[in-house]
């Protein structure tokens, strides 16, 4: 049940990051990447059921989530891409 807490950080760490980003601001994000290192102590599934509830009418809505394994530790937001 952590991923449910953990969707809350990351969710809180990608608002404040487009709101503090004039870039990023007034667009629709198109895709976030998450890292997941060692060791993986994040369920995939059960964080994206957590995430896809909470960015539901937001800016976030659309956008593909990705994973991808890293050599660093924990989970973390990797990158955002938005629409041009």
């Amino acid at each position: 049940m952590h991923e449910a807490t953990i969707a809350h950080y990351a969710f809180d760490i990608i608002k404040e990051t487009i709101n503090n980003n004039p870039q990023l601001k007034d667009k629709d994000i198109k895709k976030i990447v998450f890292g997941n290192g060692r060791p993986y102590t994040v369920m995939v599934e059960s964080f994206e059921f957590y995430f896809s509830e909470l960015i539901k009418e937001t800016k976030m809505e659309k956008a593909k989530l990705e994973y991808e394994k890293s050599e660093e530790t924990g989970f973390f937001v990797s990158s955002i891409e938005v629409e041009e």
